[in-house]
């Protein structure tokens, strides 16, 4: 598409009054394809760190690293926002069953409940380290927990279980490696002592600075970013590689797919990007 094509086709979102968000070109790599750049304005989600497409809505959700979530239609229209708190937001998912949020906090390894229609703060659930991983604590300020995802299992009695990821963390194994734990969370006990997920299993991917993690329900799949390799990868949940790709923009932090199977990456530089990608292609 040329420039001058491409100016024709995002003017009209422009002239509509969404002056929150602008739409430029991005550079292509040979697998992401008919890119458009949301660029947000700093007001609102300052650093983008974790993005998720809602079915049932039809928009996107993102947080910052300032304990703010927004609520954006596809166009870059926003919604709704709000601060939850002053922690830093890393990661978000959602559970299709229940249409409900959950974000990860980076250091205190806490997974957020958020209800989608006022964005009020539900539950949080602590994340009891087992013995042998250990998940990094404030002091590791580089390490922290950095995205998370949403698997679900109907023969679950939670409907399903979260992902987990994050920069470099210490296992049994060695120091700073970066790993993908499975988390079971008790969403359906309404017990209020019933706060605390525990860790199941951990996989070490083979390759470090892990930024986004998105689980594809039609492909039974995780897609897994790396923001500092600028690599996507492709997973089983058991951790077995099926393709990686290099991965085009920078500072890539948050990962999510839409219902008609577009990519949209959430960086750091306050950039969304909606990406023409298809999985079903090996690199």
């Amino acid at each position: 598409m040329t420039r001058l094509l491409l100016c024709a086709v995002i003017c009209p979102f422009l002239i509509s009054g969404c002056s929150a968000f602008k739409f430029r070109a991005d550079p292509q790599t040979p697998h992401f394809t008919g890119s458009t750049f949301i660029n947000t304005d700093r007001r609102y989600c300052r650093e983008p760190s974790g993005i998720v497409f809602s079915a049932r809505r039809g928009t996107l959700f993102v947080v910052d690293d300032e304990g703010a979530i927004c609520e954006l239609q596809l166009d870059g229209t926003l919604v709704k926002k709000k601060r939850i708190n002053r922690a830093d937001l890393e990661g978000l998912t959602l559970d299709p069953a229940t249409g409900l949020l959950y974000a990860i906090e980076e250091h205190t390894k806490t997974i957020l409940e958020i209800n989608p229609d006022s964005f009020e703060l539900l539950r949080q659930f602590q994340i009891e380290t087992t013995p042998g991983i250990h998940l990094p604590t404030e002091k590791h300020s580089s390490k922290g927990i950095e995205a998370i995802t949403f698997i679900p299992d109907p023969g679950h009695p939670s409907g399903g279980t979260f992902f987990i990821a994050g920069k470099g963390w210490r296992t049994r194994h060695a120091k700073s490696v970066a790993a993908v734990y499975e988390i079971d969370v008790p969403l359906h006990d309404t017990a209020a002592a019933s706060r605390t997920a525990y860790m199941v299993r951990y996989f070490e991917p083979g390759i470090s600075d892990l930024s986004g993690l998105h689980y594809d329900n039609r492909l039974q799949q995780l897609l897994l970013i790396s923001d500092s390799h600028d690599t996507l990868m492709l997973l089983t949940t058991d951790g077995k590689t099926r393709a990686s790709y290099p991965l085009p923009g920078k500072n890539q932090e948050g990962i999510t797919l839409d219902s008609e199977g577009y990519l949209y990456l959430a960086e750091d530089s306050g950039n969304i990007i909606r990406y023409t990608f298809d999985a079903t292609i090996k690199p």
